[in-house]
């Protein structure tokens, strides 16, 4: 047992404890903020076919990092979804071509260790585009992710 500097011998132990399984989401959709069209109203978090889902924004699709995207799946994420601009039309020059680039990296990956490469989705979406639009997006290939078999690895995290 540890004991915090004010004496209160649960706080380091409680800060050390592992995150409940149900702050662990589902499927991670990595959204970039260029391409969010003006009056979206996504959620950051729903619950979706029973799974989890947490949408985060990056700053640029291009700015993920293949260890990021890893990340989710080695947490116990079924899968992740990167949404980055159109083709040709990013607004940070290449970073749909690295997001791309990436994604398909950790899908080449997934598979050398007999996880699908399915499990890592990236989709295009232009901020020109109707804000609907993007919610029906990210749900239908939230849908697709959620389509797979609970990441074994999430057993091993959680017991």
């Amino acid at each position: 047992m540890h004991i915090d500097q004010k004496g209160d011998p649960r706080a380091l132990d409680q800060a050390c404890a592992p995150m409940p399984e149900a702050l662990s989401p589902d499927v991670v959709v990595y959204l970039c903020t260029n391409c969010i069209p003006q009056g979206v109203n996504l959620p950051r978090q729903w619950n979706q076919d029973g799974s989890r889902v947490l949408v985060r924004e990056v700053p640029c699709s291009g700015k993920m990092d293949g260890q990021y995207l890893l990340h989710a799946i080695e947490g116990g994420a079924r899968g992740f979804c990167v949404v980055a601009c159109p083709k040709g039309d990013c607004h940070l020059s290449q970073g749909n071509y690295r997001a791309e680039i990436r994604v398909h990296t950790i899908q080449r990956l997934l598979a050398e260790i007999g996880l699908s490469p399915e499990q890592a989705q990236l989709v295009h979406f232009s901020s020109a585009d109707p804000p609907l639009q993007l919610e029906d997006l990210v749900r239908s290939t939230v849908a697709r992710v959620c389509a797979f078999e609970e990441n074994t690895l999430r057993a091993k995290v959680t017991g």
